[in-house]
């Protein structure tokens, strides 16, 4: 259950009650009791007793009168979506590199695959983001979930999930875009494609601490900002000169098999993560296993839209999971066979992908 400030609740496990007086983490709130002391107390303790509004004076379980003092909120220039919590940043808990992503927090932080999860969209940069949560169906097509806005350094509840309905909310997109009142750059809106495997969700080991947030959770990177592109510079970081004027002209899409294509029915592609971004020395080894099967993907189906018979990868050795990933995806296609490419020509690091008319 989602609790806001000056939410009068009663405690489940003991007599007694107050009001919620601040959020203190996704699973943890402060409650003001009956003689003006706050306490932390787990929300999955709580339970509320009336619908709370803006803070300022409310009627305690006790019939006392108990202020609620608003925190005071930074000056805006537009309302920002009253959901967002302030990311902890808490040190000691390793440092996650600047970006967008998503966090599964189960309510339950000692019995950790047991139970609801909330799942957050965490805005970790300097930037107001406006997103749209785009949830993709198990029978096919998407569905705009959910969209608005987070500020900087903080997160979001998208939905509270009962955990037998966890598989409905491992596929999806995020798009985003940056606002900044002052910036010597644009970034070009993002969009992030995700893909969880519900089994990590009854792995104790798939839940982590991070630096953003208090208890353990899966996050998911979506969008580093370190690989984020720029719309426009400055004045200061380019030369001016006169814009260029361009026509607009039809031309004929490329599918992106074509730059691997050795044959008019064959291809070969290298998923090294130095042949797919500029700059990986930053990223992590989830982000850059995400870059390299997101391509992988994406040239499949281009070589199976463009009748190739034949499309080899070069994966590596390494520790075997980008391998492992390949055949997992190749299991949810039905005209595709694969084995070990030529050991002559590629070595033991490449997958010989058949796919039959």
């Amino acid at each position: 259950m989602k609790f806001n400030i000056g939410d009068r609740v009663v405690f489940l496990n003991e007599s007694g009650g107050g009001v919620v007086s601040k959020i203190l983490s996704p699973s943890l709130v402060n409650v003001r009791i009956e003689d003006g002391f706050e306490i932390p107390v787990v929300i999955s303790e709580l339970m509320k007793v009336e619908t709370g509004s803006l803070p300022g004076s409310f009627k305690s379980a006790f019939d006392e009168e108990v202020i609620v003092e608003a925190p005071e909120q930074p000056k805006q220039e537009y309302e920002s979506d009253s959901r967002n919590i302030p990311l902890m940043n808490i040190g000691g808990q390793g440092i996650l590199e600047k970006g967008i992503f998503l966090a599964y927090v189960p309510h339950d932080q000692k019995w950790l695959i047991t139970g609801m999860v909330d799942l957050y969209l965490v805005n970790h940069t300097e930037y107001d983001i406006l997103y749209s949560f785009i949830r993709e169906e198990e029978k096919g097509g998407f569905s705009g979930f959910d969209y608005g806005s987070v500020t900087p350094e903080s997160m979001l509840l998208i939905e509270s999930i009962e955990r037998d309905e966890i598989e409905k909310w491992c596929r999806g997109v995020v798009q985003v875009l940056y606002q900044k009142e002052e910036d010597t750059k644009i970034l070009s809106p993002g969009s992030a494609e995700f893909r969880v495997k519900p089994a990590r969700f009854y792995t104790e080991g798939s839940y982590k601490n991070s630096s953003l947030m208090e208890g353990k959770a899966i996050v998911v990177s979506l969008l580093p900002l370190s690989a984020q592109a720029s719309l426009l510079r400055s004045g200061t970081e380019k030369k001016q000169t006169e814009p260029e004027v361009k026509i607009a002209k039809e031309v004929k899409p490329k599918h992106i098999i074509e730059e691997h294509k050795t044959s008019p029915h064959e291809a070969v592609v290298d998923l090294h993560i130095y042949e797919l971004v500029d700059n990986h020395q930053n990223m992590e080894n989830s982000e850059m296993l995400r870059v390299q099967i997101n391509y992988f993907t994406k040239c499949l189906d281009s070589a199976i839209a463009n009748n190739l018979s034949k499309v080899t990868f070069i994966h590596g050795v390494g520790t075997g999971v980008l391998k492992t990933a390949i055949k997992e995806i190749l299991k949810d296609y039905n005209n595709v066979s694969s084995r070990d490419a030529s050991m002559k020509e590629f070595g033991y690091g490449a997958t010989e992908v058949l796919i039959r008319k």
